[in-house]
């Protein structure tokens, strides 16, 4: 009985911890190579960027190495467009003719998703670099350090 008290205990401490580490910006970089890296924004420096991938590896990417970059806010589209959706729903449900309900839900349900995700979309917080050079970083660090975990 102790053995499992002390389990559930540690399950539901590492749950806990890992539910506080949410990132907020996930950032895209191309390399003047072509090579691609994703994660989630950690850290800017004058001279290179770290970043997160999503099976927790990190990756310092040199900033003579970076042509493009990409920086958008996470978790802001899929809730606008479950509201969007819902709303669309819960007009249909207050319809009384079933036949009206039913093509307002199959027809009304995914136009409610798409409208969602165009807002969602505009109100994420993005951010496009194009054509970086290694001179460009010293300029940009301060904009970039907005968006990193590490201030």
């Amino acid at each position: 009985m102790k053995f499992l008290l002390s389990l559930f205990i540690c399950v539901s401490i590492s749950l806990t911890v890992s539910a506080q580490k949410k990132w907020k910006y996930k950032i895209k970089l191309i390399e003047h190579n072509g090579k691609r890296h994703r994660g989630f924004f950690y850290a800017a420096d004058d001279s290179q960027l770290v970043l997160v991938k999503s099976n927790g590896d990190t990756s310092k990417i040199s900033a003579e190495n970076i042509s493009r970059l990409y920086i958008h806010r996470c978790g802001i589209v899929a809730p606008v467009t479950i509201a969007a959706a819902a709303a669309v729903a819960v007009l249909a449900i207050d319809n009384p003719n079933a036949l009206e309900t039913a093509l307002i839900i199959f027809v009304g349900v995914p136009i409610g998703v798409c409208i969602g995700l165009v807002t969602g979309e505009l109100f994420a917080n993005k951010r496009f670099y194009k054509q970086l050079q290694a001179k460009d970083f010293p300029l940009i660090k301060a904009d970039l350090q907005k968006y990193t975990e590490l201030k």
